[in-house]
């Protein structure tokens, strides 16, 4: 049973850019029952492919400004 505190806390995760694995970890839950809450709660976890490559282009700009 999820409580209104860790809905929100779900949420504010989710709208921060927290991946699913993550909030898996914080919450003590499975990946699964995180992701089934999200969709409940109207904010579905962003797809993995999509979040790691944002990732991979935040680093790479990274990289180029130390270049600089």
């Amino acid at each position: 049973m999820w409580t209104e505190d860790e809905c929100n806390r779900l949420r504010a995760h989710i709208e921060s850019g927290g991946s699913a694995a993550r909030a898996s970890v914080i919450f003590k839950r499975p990946i699964t029952s995180l992701q089934t809450q999200a969709r409940k709660l109207g904010i579905p976890f962003p797809d993995r492919r999509v979040v790691r490559k944002q990732r991979l282009t935040r680093c790479a700009e990274a990289e180029r400004e130390l270049q600089r």
